[in-house]
C-alpha cells in the first residue's frame, strides 16, 4: 500500500509555500503552485531516504526507537540563506559522522547552552562606525551586539539537536530586538545583524504568525532604510547590498532582490578593478579594507547562487568579478608577496584612529591569517580556497577549520537549478 501524506499549500506574496504535515521536516516554495508540489514530492524522497538510511545504519540499536522522532520532532526551515530542510539533516548526520565535524559544533552548543541562561540585551541603535574604540556609545554597542552570536549558536544548535529550548530562547531574543532596535540606515553599522539574520532565515516558520509578522515588519525597516537612504561607495554599498540583499531572500521579497542583483552587478564593476583589488585597497593602502569590502560581496553571492543565480564568477564590462578580488589576496596569503598596511592611507580617519592608541591603523605588515575568514567562506565556490584557510590556521589536513566550512559541506554549491 502506498504512504498518503497531507500537504498544505497556500500563496505567499508572489511565492508558493507549503508543507506535509507528516514530515514536519519537509516544507518548500515555488514560483507556481505545480512547482511547489513537485518541490514538494522531491523534498518528501529526499528526506524519507535519508531517515531510512539513518535507521537502517543504526539498526539493531536502541536507537532506532528515536530515530524518526529526532529527525521530525520540529518543523526546519528552507531557506536561501541559511540551509535547506535536507541540508539540515545532512547537517546533523556529517556531525554524527565527521569527529571535525563534531568538534566545531561542539563550540557552537557550548556556547547555546551559555546561552540559554542568558537575558537579550537589545539598544534602540548600533552606533559603531565613524567612533573611536574608547567612545562609550561604542563600547555600549559593541557589548549589547554580543546578542547576535548567542542567537546564531541558539539557531544552529536547534537545527543540530532538534532541541527546541534552543529554538524557543533564540525566538525570545530576536522578538526582544524587533520590538527596541531602530533601522538608522548606516550601512556598515546594519551589516553587524548578518549572523541574527541568517539564524532568523533559519528560524522563521517557528515563530507563530503574529509574531513572525513583529520580526517580519522589523527586517523590512532596515531593508527600506538602507535602500531608500543616502549611499555610501566602496564597502559601504558592499555591505548595504548583503544586508539588503539577504533580508529579500529571507522575506521572499523578489521586487527588493531584483534591485539587489542589479546593484550587485554595478559594485562588483564599480568598485572592483580588473586586478582584483577593490577601490578601498589603493585609497586606504590596506588589505584589511579590500577583504572588508568583499566578505559582504561573498555573504551575498553565496545566498544568491543558493537562490539560482550566479554571483562569484559574473564578470563586469571591465573585466572585474568576486572571484577575481578573492585571487587578488592569494599571492599575499601564500608568502609571495609581502604589504605594509596603511602606509600610504589617504583616509584621515585612519590617522585619527592611529594617533587614539588603535595600532591596527598604524603601518604595520599586513598578516595573512587575517584573510582565513575570507578564504573559507569563498571555498563553497572553489575548494582550492578551502585549502589556503586551511594552510592558514596550521590545519593543512583538516577538512573544517571553523563552523562556515561545515555548514557548506552540508549545503552544496548550486548553479542555476533553483526557482
Amino acid at each position: 500500500m502506498k504512504n498518503r501524506f497531507t500537504t498544505v499549500i497556500k500563496k505567499d506574496s508572489n511565492w508558493w509555500i507549503g508543507w506535509v504535515e507528516e514530515i514536519p521536516g519537509v516544507n518548500s516554495r515555488g514560483k507556481t503552485r505545480v512547482e511547489l508540489l513537485r518541490n514538494l514530492r522531491a523534498a518528501s524522497t529526499e528526506v524519507l531516504s535519508l531517515i531510512r538510511e539513518e535507521i537502517m545504519k543504526r539498526q539493531g540499536s536502541l536507537i532506532i526507537l528515536f530515530a524518526l522522532p529526532f529527525f521530525l520532532n520540529v518543523s526546519l526551515q528552507a531557506g536561501s540563506v541559511s540551509l535547506e530542510t535536507n541540508e539540515v539533516l545532512q547537517l546533523r548526520m556529517l556531525i554524527d559522522k565527521d569527529k571535525t565535524a563534531a568538534a566545531q559544533f561542539a563550540e557552537i552548543h557550548d556556547a547555546a547552552i551559555h546561552a540559554l541562561g542568558e537575558r537579550p540585551d537589545p539598544i534602540p541603535k548600533i552606533i559603531s562606525e565613524g567612533h573611536l574604540v574608547k567612545d562609550p556609545k561604542k563600547i555600549r554597542s559593541v557589548a549589547a551586539l554580543k546578542d547576535t552570536q548567542k542567537i546564531s549558536s541558539l539557531a544552529w544548535a536547534w537545527a543540530a539537536t532538534g532541541d527546541e529550548r534552543y529554538a524557543a530562547q533564540a525566538r525570545k531574543f530576536l522578538l526582544a530586538w524587533a520590538k527596541v532596535n531602530q533601522a538608522d540606515g548606516n550601512d556598515i553599522n546594519e551589516s553587524k545583524f548578518e549572523p541574527m539574520l541568517v539564524a532568523y532565515d533559519l528560524l522563521r516558520f517557528t515563530f507563530s504568525e503574529s509574531e513572525r509578522q513583529i520580526v517580519d515588519d522589523w527586517w523590512r525597516r532596515k531593508a527600506k532604510a538602507l535602500w531608500k537612504g543616502p549611499r555610501g561607495g566602496g564597502n559601504w554599498f558592499s555591505h548595504n547590498l548583503k544586508t539588503v540583499g539577504l533580508i529579500a531572500l529571507t522575506l521572499n521579497d523578489d521586487l527588493l532582490f531584483k534591485d539587489v542583483k542589479k546593484g550587485f552587478f554595478k559594485q562588483v564593476g564599480a568598485d572592483i578593478k580588473p586586478d582584483g583589488a577593490c577601490t578601498d585597497f589603493y585609497v586606504r593602502d590596506s588589505f584589511h579594507y579590500h577583504i572588508y569590502s568583499i566578505e559582504p560581496l561573498l555573504s551575498l553571492a553565496h545566498a544568491a547562487e543558493r537562490h539560482g543565480e550566479q554571483f562569484f564568477d559574473y564578470r563586469a564590462t571591465n573585466g572585474a568579478s568576486l572571484r577575481r578580488a578573492v585571487d587578488f589576496v592569494v599571492p599575499y596569503a601564500e608568502g609571495k608577496k609581502t604589504h605594509i598596511e596603511f602606509a600610504n592611507s589617504k583616509s584621515d580617519f585612519d590617522r585619527v584612529r592611529a594617533k587614539n592608541g588603535e595600532t591596527a591603523y598604524k603601518p604595520h605588515p599586513w598578516k595573512p591569517t587575517a584573510s582565513i575568514r575570507m578564504f573559507s567562506g569563498a571555498a563553497w565556490f572553489d575548494s582550492k580556497y578551502g585549502k589556503i584557510a586551511a594552510k592558514l590556521s596550521g590545519k593543512p589536513d583538516q577538512p573544517f577549520i571553523n563552523w562556515r566550512m561545515v555548514i557548506d559541506a552540508a549545503s552544496p554549491r548550486y548553479v542555476g537549478d533553483k526557482p
